[in-house]
């Protein structure tokens, strides 16, 4: 978001931000929150998420360093439509809707920025989207694991994904149950496409994922 600025301007806008040394598991804003700052992860990792009435987990996506959240709220005063949590040890400042709306307007690199990023985030969802109406979740996983590899190593075949995700964290990516993500990655670490172990995801071949999502969907 803030690439194109001189070491000045990111000083002064540190200066007016509040700063938060956060453990894992912290929530960081809830759903229905009626505040309107904009979050950015300087260190660590959250996730997005929201809950269903009987307390089924569904997870949206998981921001990383470089990454910010909150900006919807920010930008049109209404309530946060989702819940977000630390997943590991963070550090994320923080910058109220005001401040940032100005930000925003007055910095043309900022607005800039912060429009590629809201594209980003519609084009992903889109793909989400199309994922949960026509795959199964044999090839909602495929796909999953062959975004935690371009993330992690780009146009790389082989991948150590670090951290490694739980299956219980994927089945919450993948609207999904943990029974059902470990019965898919065990047929995938059989065929070698994958190894798994505590704390470990090696994607071992990602030609081969895209293979199955090319000929089975």
């Amino acid at each position: 978001m803030f690439s194109d600025l001189s070491e000045e301007q990111l000083r002064a806008i540190a200066d007016i931000c509040d700063w938060y040394q956060m453990p894992a598991g912290q929530t960081v804003m809830t759903a229905q929150d009626k505040t309107d700052s904009v979050f950015f992860v300087v260190k660590g990792r959250v996730a997005v998420k929201s809950f269903s009435s009987d307390g089924k987990e569904v997870t949206y996506n998981e921001i990383r360093d470089g990454g910010l959240f909150g900006e919807f709220s920010a930008i049109d005063g209404q309530p946060r439509s989702a819940f977000v949590q630390t997943i590991e040890k963070s550090v994320i400042a923080s910058l109220i809707g005001k401040q940032f709306r100005d930000l925003v307007s007055s910095v043309p690199g900022v607005g800039l920025r912060m429009a590629e990023h809201l594209i980003a985030k519609n084009r992903q969802l889109t793909e989400r989207i199309y994922e949960f109406s026509t795959m199964s979740v044999k090839h909602r996983i495929c796909a999953e694991l062959i975004r935690l590899a371009e993330f992690s190593a780009p146009g790389q075949n082989s991948v150590a994904i670090n951290p490694a995700p739980s299956h219980y964290e994927l089945s919450t990516r993948l609207s999904t149950h943990r029974e059902a993500v470990s019965r898919e990655m065990s047929v995938l670490s059989a065929a070698g496409i994958v190894e798994t172990g505590r704390q470990k995801l090696n994607i071992l071949d990602v030609a081969r994922l895209r293979n199955l999502l090319e000929v089975d969907t």
